[in-house]
């Protein structure tokens, strides 16, 4: 009997938990990374058919000397579970 491993990049795949009526939804997310210099742009896009909210991608980058978060429909945000969630993956981009 054989076994094929497969290895999933943490920096390209990962779950991210949304919080909508009460309940968590894990939700399947993909990133691409875009560098230029020390700047770093993350494109983190969610799998939308198990997706209970309305945002289908964000876009995280440190342009500004801080780490700035957009949804594809223009809203920045700085706080709450999802940006702990994309800032935790997102640092784990920066430092490889």
């Amino acid at each position: 009997m054989q076994f094929a491993l497969h290895y999933m990049s943490l920096s390209e795949n990962r779950h991210i938990s949304f919080y909508k009526g009460g309940e968590t939804f894990l939700v399947p997310a993909q990133s691409e990374v875009e560098r230029k210099q020390d700047k770093v742009k993350v494109r983190f896009r969610f799998q939308q058919d198990k997706l209970p909210a309305e945002i289908d991608e964000v876009i995280a980058d440190n342009e500004q000397g801080f780490v700035r978060m957009v949804t594809s429909k223009g809203k920045e945000f700085t706080a709450g579970p999802l940006f702990d969630q994309l800032y935790v993956w997102y640092d784990y981009i920066v430092k490889r």
